[in-house]
């Protein structure tokens, strides 16, 4: 039988990237108000309440952690434009937000291959320790 590895901070971190217009996607369409259903006299809604309530309570979270994800993406974005290095972090905002490809990239960035995709990684590296603090850094070592 084949071990489970427990997930990383980096392995969650490209997760919630990866899901990100997803997430607000659901934020912004999840049904979890009865005033949200059309013609709602046409259904007994008493049995669905604790549905609705489970809903609204992973709607909470989604928006709490899509927020995190886009303030440690903003404080990302000033770092990256402090040291330099703007164009790595607009590689991972083009890949991840705007569902973009490293070809695009390298293409515009007039750069290898590999380059958008190394450059990802180091954003993705510096944002897992914006969204998980110091269990980002432990595991690294």
């Amino acid at each position: 039988m084949k071990e489970e590895r427990e997930q990383t901070v980096i392995d969650k971190t490209y997760l919630y990237l990866e899901n990100y217009r997803e997430m607000e996607r659901y934020i912004n369409d999840a049904v979890s108000e009865v005033s949200q259903i059309p013609d709602i006299d046409k259904y007994n809604i008493s049995a669905e309440k604790a549905f609705l309530q489970s809903i609204k309570e992973c709607k909470a979270e989604t928006i709490i952690l899509f927020y995190h994800l886009k303030q440690a993406l903003a404080s990302l974005k000033e770092d990256a434009e402090a040291a330099g290095e703007l164009y790595k972090y607009e590689a991972l905002e083009s890949i991840y937000i705007k569902g973009r490809t490293y070809e695009d990239i390298a293409r515009e960035n007039n750069c290898g291959k590999n380059s958008p995709k190394r450059w990802c990684k180091s954003m993705v590296q510096k944002l897992s320790v914006k969204l998980f603090g110091a269990r980002a850094i432990i595991e690294k070592f």
